[in-house]
């Protein structure tokens, strides 16, 4: 018989951030979503993504696995323009049901997942894919997703600890290294360029944002050899040239590469991809081979990420009564 719910467990950033979930344990639970998801234990279909009044976007995100139990969907928008009115750059909530028969079981922040499952992704592809001798992060965006990185590669090489960081705006480069110097272990200093940013890194990740009509600035020799970047930031920083210069391109979802190619011109330069994410943590196909390969991974950020990681919120929220409760219509009632 299916258990009834007569409530909704809504839980805030900062009910959220009493629970005590790390960047570490997030990135464990990424590894084992990914698992099951080369298991093929996921459904999930590209999400909708499209843009509004130039550079702001809405996305809806949606997937589920009955071996989870849970099913989930995102709703948010994301405006660069947003910080500079004191608004988050990215707005939004997420749902997650069960999936026995559909119940609501929880809303959440949107946000708070969001930025952290991000970096957790790119810190769970560092894991594996960063060169033993690895030395200096780089981040191109000095925004929240800046910050949740060097939390998130402190959480998988602490040996990583000098950073050089570059953003178009100066106040907010400055900013970032002011409150992020000795942060998570890191020496942080700031780059000239974004060209001086990507030649002196080991790891990158290109943080900018998402715009309607693409940019790109990395070329191919501004890559050292051996090195790892990760574009969380589709294709706006990476030149179709850069792209077709590594030696390894990975995805977390090919359907999702396919897709934005399909309704937002995204990734034309994108000619094969080796592996995704899955195959990587799986050990099939897609590992470094050797200290000199340059390999990119784009990190476009799938609806599993976000389902996997509200599955263990609402886990804790229930064990540790945090949470406010929402009543809503018994369910026999219709």
């Amino acid at each position: 018989m299916v258990q009834i719910f007569n409530d909704v467990r809504y839980l805030s950033a900062a009910q959220l951030d009493q629970l005590g979930l790390t960047m570490a344990q997030i990135i464990d639970i990424l590894e084992a979503a990914f698992r099951a998801k080369a298991e093929g234990k996921v459904i999930m279909p590209p999400k909708i993504f499209f843009h509004r009044n130039g550079p702001r976007f809405y996305s809806s995100m949606v997937s589920a696995s009955p071996a989870l139990g849970y099913a989930g969907c995102k709703w948010q928008s994301g405006d660069p323009a947003n910080p500079a009115q004191d608004l988050p750059y990215i707005q939004g909530l997420y749902i997650l049901t069960e999936d026995a028969s559909g119940q609501m079981r929880a809303i959440m922040d949107a946000e708070w997942i969001t930025g952290r499952r991000t970096a957790a992704a790119s810190g769970l592809v560092v894991k594996y894919q960063a060169r033993a001798d690895a030395e200096t992060l780089g981040i191109l965006g000095c925004g929240l997703q800046g910050r949740r990185h060097l939390e998130a590669i402190n959480a998988v090489r602490p040996d990583i600890t000098h950073c050089v960081c570059y953003d178009i705006q100066p106040d907010r480069q400055r900013k970032f290294i002011d409150e992020m110097s000795g942060a998570f272990g890191f020496q942080v200093e700031g780059g000239a360029t974004a060209e001086a940013v990507t030649r002196a890194a080991d790891v990158l990740i290109t943080g900018g944002p998402i715009e309607s009509d693409r940019n790109p600035k990395i070329l191919p020799d501004w890559i050292k050899p051996g090195a790892l970047v990760v574009t969380i930031d589709y294709d706006s920083y990476v030149t179709d040239a850069a792209i077709q210069a590594m030696d390894l391109v990975l995805t977390d979802d090919e359907g999702q590469i396919a897709d934005a190619r399909l309704h937002e011109g995204k990734f034309p330069g994108v000619t094969r991809v080796d592996a995704t994410v899955a195959d990587l943590v799986t050990s099939r196909t897609g590992r470094r081979t050797s200290e000199a390969q340059r390999i990119l991974t784009f990190n476009l950020g799938i609806a599993l990420e976000d389902l996997a990681t509200a599955i263990e919120i609402l886990g804790r929220a229930e064990a540790q009564d945090i949470g406010t409760i929402l009543p809503v219509r018994n369910a026999a009632a219709g």
